[in-house]
């Protein structure tokens, strides 16, 4: 894929009956599917079982086993319940006859009540950092040594502080990135809100590493993988083709696991999304040793 529109199109599902759809995966060169494009395509599944008058809220999704590019994938959804202010769906992910993700998702028809929020934090604006390209490129090395290209991927990252991948040190687990489309997309609100959660699982259990002067492709480790990922959906309106701030905090690691949290928000400091994951972060044998 070599464009944004080429992505947002992947991301489309077939309906296949009442409750059922068929949905492609991406077709990165480690043939595994990106945890954000499955979590987008079962949004998108539970979406299109539910009543225009609600909106998805919150969703707890769980990685089963890995995807496999070039294979479709098969998305069940349950109808648990409707009713009058909340309804939700469960939907299972399948290949081969055998579940890869479930996400269990809230819709919210939305009431008056009482607000506030924790502000964004005091961070540099995306136009005095640098682009993460670059970046990137270096991290995913392994597949150009295997003669294969690096992905394209459809948002522009500008990082508040990298890791150092030529000498690494401890850093910060509280950190955080600025996030945009590439380019500009229709005014689709609930194909913005999945393509947020699609972004949300990128670069987001880095930051367990960041403390032990670790990132994912670290030799010491053997297996780096999301087990669940989850997200609460706070704005009504936003657009991820405008700059979104990603504050991420690897909040603890420990017995090979680590627990992150992030909230999302606008340029203007509203919270747009909060997320949090738990993924497995198992050392090599005689590392652990």
């Amino acid at each position: 894929m070599t464009s944004v529109s080429q992505v947002i199109s992947s991301l489309s599902l077939t309906k296949l009956d009442k409750l059922l759809f068929s949905g492609n995966p991406n077709d990165w060169p480690n043939r595994h599917v990106f945890g954000g494009h499955v979590a987008a395509q079962a949004m998108e599944a539970a979406e299109r079982t539910i009543e225009p008058e609600y909106s998805l809220h919150s969703f707890h999704s769980h990685f089963l086993r890995p995807g496999i590019a070039g294979q479709p994938i098969i998305y069940d959804v349950d109808p648990i319940r409707d009713g009058r202010s909340f309804a939700t769906r469960l939907v299972v992910a399948k290949q081969n006859g055998e579940a890869i993700f479930t996400l269990a998702a809230s819709f919210h028809v939305g009431e008056d009540g009482i607000e506030h929020q924790i502000d964004m934090p005091d961070v540099p604006q995306p136009e005095d950092l640098d682009d993460d390209e670059a970046y990137y490129s270096r991290v995913l090395k392994a597949f150009a040594s295997k003669g294969k290209e690096r992905p394209f991927f459809p948002f522009e990252t500008r990082a508040i502080k990298r890791m150092n991948i030529d000498d690494p040190k401890p850093e910060n687990p509280v950190t955080g990135y600025w996030l945009k489309l590439k380019e500009t997309t229709n005014d689709d609100q609930k194909l913005h809100r999945r393509l947020l959660a699609y972004i949300s699982d990128f670069a987001f259990l880095s930051s367990n590493l960041r403390p032990h002067a670790m990132i994912p492709r670290d030799p010491k480790l053997k297996t780096v993988a999301s087990l669940d990922h989850a997200m609460w959906f706070h704005a009504d309106n936003f657009r991820v083709d405008d700059w979104i701030y990603y504050k991420t905090e690897g909040y603890w690691t420990g017995k090979g696991r680590g627990l992150a949290r992030g909230a999302l928000y606008a340029r203007d400091g509203r919270l747009l999304a909060s997320t949090a994951q738990e993924s497995l972060l198992r050392l090599k044998p005689q590392e652990s040793k």
